[in-house]
This record gives C-alpha cells, sequence and structure tokens, in this order.
C-alpha cells in the first residue's frame, strides 16, 4: 500500500515546539491554494489548511527555521488519530507526519538563523537543501 502525501504551500503560523524526554515534535499548519476560471471567466480560488507535525531532528530543525509565510516542501505520510476535546468529546483529525522538509524561498534579514545563511540544513548538519527524518517510524 502507498501512503504519500506531498505539499507545497506557506506556512500559516509559525511552528509549535514541545521537548520530550524521547523526541521533540513540531506542529505545523501549510496553507495550499488552487486557482480556476469559472463558466463565466472569472477567476476563482480556493484555499486548503494542512496539520504537518515531524519529530526528532526533523522536528528541531523545522521549530528552528519555519516561521510565519515562509514556503516549504513538505513529504511524508497522512495519519488520523483520535483525542479528547477540551469539552470532552472524542474528536479526530488527519495529519501529515513529515519525512522530509525543504525550504523553498530565502528567509528575510529578521527571519535569518544566528548562524548565517544556512536555511536549509540537513537533519545531520549539513547543508544539504532538503531534510529527511532520521527513521520509519517515530515515538508517539
Amino acid at each position: 500500500m502507498i501512503n504519500r502525501v506531498i505539499l507545497v504551500g506557506n506556512l500559516t503560523r509559525d511552528p509549535e515546539a514541545t521537548t520530550g524526554p524521547a523526541t521533540t515534535l513540531a506542529r505545523m499548519r501549510i496553507a495550499t491554494n488552487s486557482l480556476w476560471r469559472d463558466a463565466d471567466g472569472n477567476r476563482q480560488e480556493s484555499a486548503e489548511f494542512h496539520n504537518v507535525v515531524a519529530f526528532g531532528k526533523l522536528g528541531e530543525i523545522c521549530a528552528s527555521y519555519c516561521v510565519k509565510g515562509r514556503r516549504v516542501y513538505i513529504e511524508g505520510r497522512l495519519r488520523t488519530r483520535e483525542y479528547d476535546g477540551s469539552d470532552g468529546l472524542r474528536r479526530h483529525t488527519t495529519e501529515i507526519v513529515a519525512e522530509t522538509m525543504k525550504l523553498l524561498d530565502r528567509p528575510r534579514a529578521e527571519d535569518e538563523p544566528a548562524q548565517g545563511d544556512d536555511a536549509t540544513l540537513g537533519a545531520d548538519g549539513t547543508g544539504v537543501g532538503e531534510v529527511e527524518s532520521g527513521n520509519g517510524e517515530h515515538a508517539r
């Protein structure tokens, strides 16, 4: 079976990162859009919003370099999970578990990391241009 997702979109907010005893988790929200012309020739636009999670070293890198408004490439897999909402109701959500992340635009001067111009570090700290998670299964 194949469970593969590829998204190119803009981050709608800064990632929310949490560090636990086993791993780092970064939650992000990405917006993608579609453009088309209707039957009358008017331009139409539709936006979709996607929840993305990244674990481990990839989560740390996403928390450091991904900021609101940046364009990113995310590759991963879909995961649906259940949780209890704050109102006590059982809820379902579908999210993308990121396995690869690539920054597609240059950071603005105020967004640049302290180390200089290395905005696309690999999971091992080298400047490879894209980041992949270390293993196929992650701690939850």
